[in-house]
Order: structure tokens, then C-alpha cells, then sequence
């Protein structure tokens, strides 16, 4: 069992860092995407769906450059969750 919460948080430190670069390549400040970046399994993409792209973006009106990055973070985050149940439920 220690193995798997090891091989977990190896996960999630690894995505956790990509989302940290994609937050910063689409436009957040560094400070921001490395605050982002402590805050895993959605946590910090929710907080920026709520208190920023909900208050700016009412309709998700988003040029290309911006909106491809979050639908990565949106993906990284569901293979952050995958990763939890495969780490609990299967090994």
C-alpha cells in the first residue's frame, strides 16, 4: 500500500506541475500558477473557474490561445482523479 500512495503523489506532483506551466502560458501571473500549482485534484482550477473566468467570461467567450490550455487542465485534472482510484481501488 506505501507503494501506491508513493507512485500517487509522484502522480500528482508531475501534473500538478504541467497544470502550473499552463496556467502561466495562459496568462496568469508566475506567483498565481505556482499558488495554482499547490492546490491539486481541482481544487485550484475551481477557484479560478469561480472567482475569475465566471466574472470576466460570463459566456466562455475565450480566443483560442487561452481556451485550448484549460481544456488540458480540465484533462489533467480528470487523470488526477483517475489516478486516485486506480491508486485505491485497484492496486
Amino acid at each position: 500500500m506505501n507503494m501506491n500512495i508513493l507512485l500517487f503523489i509522484i502522480i500528482i506532483v508531475l501534473l500538478q506541475l504541467l497544470i502550473g506551466h499552463l496556467w502561466h502560458k495562459v496568462g496568469m501571473s508566475r506567483g498565481v500558477a505556482i499558488i495554482l500549482c499547490c492546490l491539486p485534484l481541482g481544487i485550484g482550477l475551481f477557484l479560478m473557474q469561480l472567482f475569475y473566468y465566471e466574472r470576466r467570461y460570463p459566456h466562455w467567450e475565450l480566443d483560442k490561445a487561452k481556451k485550448l490550455p484549460l481544456k488540458y487542465i480540465y484533462l489533467m485534472t480528470f487523470v488526477e482523479f483517475v489516478a486516485l482510484y486506480i491508486c485505491i481501488f485497484k492496486m
